[in-house]
């Protein structure tokens, strides 16, 4: 498929930072959609799942929208989905910070940092992002680079073969993942200055191979 003709959809779970993360498709020239419903999903080639908030209510909405079956829809035909932050815990099968099960993409959980010495929770800032496997999302970004963070959780994969980056902040931090067609990162992309646009623009150049 052409860049011309790929559509990205960023879902809209109403706790995500859809305006940063449009501006870095518009700032590559790629086509986008606003995911509201379960409808709107039907002409788009890649999903972006972005998130800032809670776990639970982000959960609710795509509950009750009808999104979270949709999402499992085309897991099954395997669309691409870049996880963002909390969007990257949504792919989970359960989170410590709330009730509600996850989308179960992903098999393991995500649980609170642990708080050692004198450390702040949440995790905020720029950190460096160590490379664990070579890897469609960090093509051409060397080791060591440091992306910007913001979260209290931390995700667990049962599988450890399919984190892609790792992250120090007390303890080891899983910083991204890759499996299949699933795709996500605990940083902001949108957030990261060149480099996080990098890593749009590898997700996208992807899709299109």
């Amino acid at each position: 498929m052409s860049f011309e003709k790929l559509i990205l959809g960023i879902v809209n779970h109403r706790y995500a930072n859809i305006h940063s993360v449009r501006k870095a498709l518009e700032y590559l020239n790629c086509n986008y959609i606003e995911i509201n419903n379960s409808s709107d999903f039907k002409d788009v080639n890649a999903v972006i799942l972005p998130g800032v908030g809670a776990f639970d209510a982000a959960m609710q909405v795509l509950n009750d929208s009808g999104m979270t079956e949709s999402l499992l829809e085309i897991n099954k035909k395997n669309i691409p989905i870049l996880g963002i932050c909390l969007g990257m815990q949504l792919l989970f099968e359960r989170s410590e910070e709330g009730t509600e099960k996850g989308l179960g993409l992903i098999e393991g959980e995500v649980e609170k940092i642990v708080q050692l010495n004198d450390l702040k929770i949440p995790h905020m800032g720029w950190n460096e992002t160590y490379l664990s496997k070579k890897n469609n999302l960090f093509k051409g970004i060397k080791n060591k680079t440091f992306f910007y963070y913001v979260h209290s959780y931390e995700c667990k994969p049962k599988y450890k073969e399919i984190v892609s980056s790792y992250s120090f902040y007390g303890n080891e931090i899983c910083s991204s993942i890759e499996y299949k067609n699933i795709f996500a990162t605990q940083f902001h992309p949108e957030k990261s200055g060149e480099n996080g646009i990098k890593i749009y623009k590898n997700f996208i150049e992807h899709i299109t191979l």
